[in-house]
């Protein structure tokens, strides 16, 4: 099956498509993560969807300090991302996002207001991430990505897909971000954020073009340097996370600790999660 025809396909599939009957199904898909075309498919399939449905994802992680080799656990993540998504072309589309991330205790689960800073031995304040909306535009091999500039400071970052993987019926597909900002002068520290992520589904559902959306679970994990509002000065290490997490397409199957946090901190907002993507 030529491969605009297999997007065709995709891109007219009915909405809450899924795996068809082996009578109806179309023939599937002989897709090479070495191919960009494919490549694209497998990422937008596994990580986003080609129909009209939102697309929900919760990563459950902990936070930790790395010093010395030595990883210190910091406290929980309880991580939600929540798009629309727009085809816009044929290797083309863009999302409407909206992120909401919670810290919470390691021990007693509740939202985390202050932290006992192991490695300082000071208590900060915590600043929460709380909910942030925004859009992405994507063609056929990244994110594509407004230049980010901060007076006195250098800045570089990027977005990819891939690569990909193969193996009997399982599909992985890499998605990484990173931003690296370095002072111009003597004022100011580095920045470097690289957010990994490795997407895994089932090749059975992502050589389908009767499925528009391959159901989906990732890993995560991101090493960063330290945030200014933790006052590490100039502690050396780096600020590290390692979580798993799966794609959905509503609220249901969120953790339910994510909701609480959801609704008790943000109640308009979770009484429809699909609405407050745009605000």
């Amino acid at each position: 099956m030529k491969r605009r025809t297999a997007l065709g396909l995709l891109a007219a599939a009915p909405l809450g498509a899924t795996i068809g009957c082996a009578e109806t199904a179309p023939q599937q898909l002989k897709l090479n993560p070495a191919d960009p075309d494919d490549l694209y498919l497998i990422f937008r399939k596994v990580n986003y969807t080609f129909d009209d449905r939102p697309v929900f994802w919760f990563i459950e992680a902990v936070r930790y300090g790395l010093v010395d080799s030595e990883f210190i656990p910091f406290w929980n993540m309880h991580v939600g991302f929540l798009f629309t998504v727009k085809s816009t072309g044929e290797f083309d589309f863009e999302t409407k996002q909206l992120s909401a991330i919670f810290y919470s205790d390691l021990e007693s689960g509740e939202l985390l207001e202050t932290f006992n800073n192991p490695l300082t031995g000071a208590a900060v304040p915590v600043r929460q991430p709380g909910l942030i909306r925004g859009g992405s535009r994507f063609d056929k091999t990244h994110q594509v990505r407004e230049s980010r500039e901060r007076p006195g400071m250098n800045t570089e970052s990027g977005t990819d897909f891939g690569p990909a993987w193969i193996i009997g019926d399982d599909v992985w597909v890499h998605g990484d971000t990173w931003v690296r900002m370095e002072p111009t002068g003597t004022e100011g520290k580095l920045l470097q954020v690289n957010d990994w992520s490795t997407y895994h589904s089932s090749l059975r559902a992502v050589a389908d073009p009767a499925v528009a959306s391959a159901p989906a679970t990732m890993n995560f994990n991101d090493i960063n340097t330290w945030p200014s509002w933790l006052e590490m000065g100039d502690q050396p290490g780096n600020y590290v996370s390692r979580g798993h997490g799966r794609k959905l397409h509503s609220g249901e199957g969120m953790p339910a600790q994510w909701l609480r946090f959801m609704n008790e901190l943000y109640p308009l907002e979770s009484q429809d999660l699909v609405g407050a993507i745009a605000g």
